[in-house]
């Protein structure tokens, strides 16, 4: 099997042990081969956390196919590249993206809290500063200095005064208890700021209402109150503010420090590409959830079931997406133009409290209900009867297959009535509880880009993970390594195919392909064969596609 994935500007978030969780680039992440995680669900408990990357792929040059969802989500991949949904037992089952237009698809529910959170900011680390702007003190001295490029007369004034330029230091030289100050500023900060709620609430209000200049940072609202907030947390650091008032009513607040400017900006960034900070990924969930209550109370509309914020900033739109589900919302993002000259973009992120709201539906596990109603010995109308339903034919369409969705509130009254009588549903406990939720694909649509693609193996000690989260908003994807199904028999046919504009010389002995062998801990529920009608059972050599014996084309199998 040929594998075929993203192009190369297609961001993953994955986990490294010097960034902790973050966003990449494949293209680079493939060039590189970090030691990484990736963000992925496992296939037998639908639960979601990091897994081990254990191989990088490059693939020839594809065409490129955008993949949209009805939430908003969007990841460009090629057309044969995998996208997960279940089957009617309840299990993980792929399909390609080319063929995956209306099913309803993983996507997160939940994100990976991180792992050893960031309780301190370390101005040395964040600022990483190689001009002489800002200053170091220290009464103990500030460590290593390198001062070959710093004037004679400079550098006795420095050494007076116990400081030195920041540029110049040995950053693990440098104490703890050291101060920093910006050149000609009477300002000075500790070299470690304290990671709070307070603060993450600040920098959320800082994104939706403020913007930084080169030695000012300005918050603006109407409301006075929250900027009564804002001016109560800077008085603990000495911090020069000026309040006044526009025309319009809106109230300002501008915090005059070029040192706090230059926090803001390596944090969130300044004016309209302000972000939701890299670091925040790794904060404590407390910290993001006050990062996002501020957002929401600086440029958002609060519901009585969600909220929903707006921006101009297709990255914030994205970055909001995976804020949501890190905190457990069911989230969507909607693009439109504004009715203005410009004719602007302005995206809206809709954040549900209330699940049932959106991501209510699950893929309809018909056969895996049978099977639970059977085990029971309850009869459809004793099971319509248990759910008040007024009629059997209720239990009967889902059963069936009428329908290819089910509502959660559907499944967990069938799973409760089961559990009831005595059957074994954790798998529907697995389904309801999972960290993933699904999601329609609305469509797929080629692109004009032909160009070489990218893959991971996510495949720690032999389990076949196979999946990582990626894409605008977070849409778990597969490589599209192929499987022989338990109880299949005969020869296995070997697919090469050669997607390149020159030919590949095959000499006698080389390796060109690999067998990779999973122990099933029981027998297959449903395996390959005879009894299924499984065309391929006892094959000798290689085979012709034999798809026009299948149902929908008028076969029997």
């Amino acid at each position: 099997m040929v594998h075929a994935s993203l192009p190369a500007d297609e961001q993953l978030f994955l986990w490294t042990p010097e960034d902790g969780f973050g966003f990449h680039e494949i293209g680079d992440v493939i060039e590189n081969e970090p030691n990484a995680r990736a963000v992925s669900f496992d296939p037998d408990t639908l639960g979601v956390r990091t897994f081990e990357i254990t191989d990088f792929i490059t693939n020839p040059a594809k065409r490129i196919y955008e993949v949209t969802l009805d939430s908003g989500r969007q990841v460009r991949v090629t057309a044969d590249h995998n996208v997960f949904t279940l089957d009617e037992h309840g299990e993980t089952t792929r399909v390609k993206s080319e063929d995956a237009e209306d099913e309803f698809v993983m996507v997160p529910g939940t994100l990976p809290s991180a792992r050893g959170t960031e309780t301190e900011l370390d101005l040395l680390n964040l600022l990483d500063d190689d001009t002489d702007d800002i200053t170091v003190y220290a009464t103990d001295g500030v460590g290593v200095v390198d001062w070959a490029d710093i004037p004679r007369g400079s550098q006795r004034h420095y050494q007076s005064r116990d400081s030195a330029p920041l540029s110049a230091t040995k950053r693990t030289t440098v104490p703890a208890n050291a101060e920093l100050t910006f050149k000609q500023s009477d300002t000075r900060l500790p070299r470690s700021l304290p990671v709070t709620p307070d603060l993450g609430w600040l920098l959320g209000f800082y994104v939706a209402e403020g913007f930084a200049r080169r030695k000012q940072v300005v918050l603006g609202q109407k409301n006075r109150a929250p900027l009564e907030r804002v001016a109560d947390w800077f008085d603990q650091y000495d911090t020069p503010l000026s309040w006044s008032q526009t025309t319009n009513g809106i109230h300002q607040l501008t915090i005059c420090s070029a040192l706090w400017s230059r926090i803001f900006r390596a944090l969130a960034g300044a004016g309209s590409e302000k972000n939701v900070p890299d670091r925040l990924w790794n904060w404590p969930d407390r910290v993001v959830e006050a990062f996002y209550e501020g957002l929401i109370y600086g440029d958002g509309h609060r519901r009585e079931e969600r909220d929903t914020l707006y921006t101009a900033n297709e990255e914030l739109a994205d970055r909001a997406t995976y804020l949501g589900s890190r905190l457990g919302y069911a989230t969507s993002t909607y693009h439109r133009q504004r009715d203005n000259d410009a004719e602007s973009d302005e995206w809206s992120v809709d954040f549900y409290r209330n699940a049932h709201k959106r991501g209510q539906y699950v893929p309809n596990p018909s056969a895996l209900l049978r099977e639970l109603r059977n085990d029971t010995g309850l009869t459809m109308a004793d099971t319509a009867d248990a759910l008040g339903r007024s009629s059997k034919s209720s239990i009967s369409n889902v059963e069936n297959g009428a329908y290819d969705t089910v509502k959660r509130g559907t499944l967990r009254e069938l799973r409760d009535c089961y559990a009831e009588h005595g059957a074994d549903v954790s798998r529907l406990d697995d389904i309801l509880d999972a960290n993933v939720l699904f999601d329609r694909v609305v469509s797929v649509e080629a692109t004009d880009r032909v160009e070489t693609t990218y893959d991971l193996e996510v495949q720690p000690r032999g389990k076949p993970v196979e999946n990582f989260l990626g894409g605008f908003g977070g849409v778990f994807l597969s490589n599209t390594a192929g499987f022989i199904d338990p109880g299949f028999r005969g020869n296995i046919t070997l697919e090469l195919s050669n997607l390149g504009t020159a030919p590949v010389a095959l000499s006698p002995g080389m390796r060109i392909s690999q067998l990779v062998f999973t122990e099933l801990t029981s027998r297959a529920d449903r395996p390959y064969g005879s009894e299924r009608g499984s065309k391929y059972q006892d094959q000798g050599g290689p085979q012709a596609s034999r798809i026009r014996g299948d149902r929908e084309f008028g076969g029997e199998q």
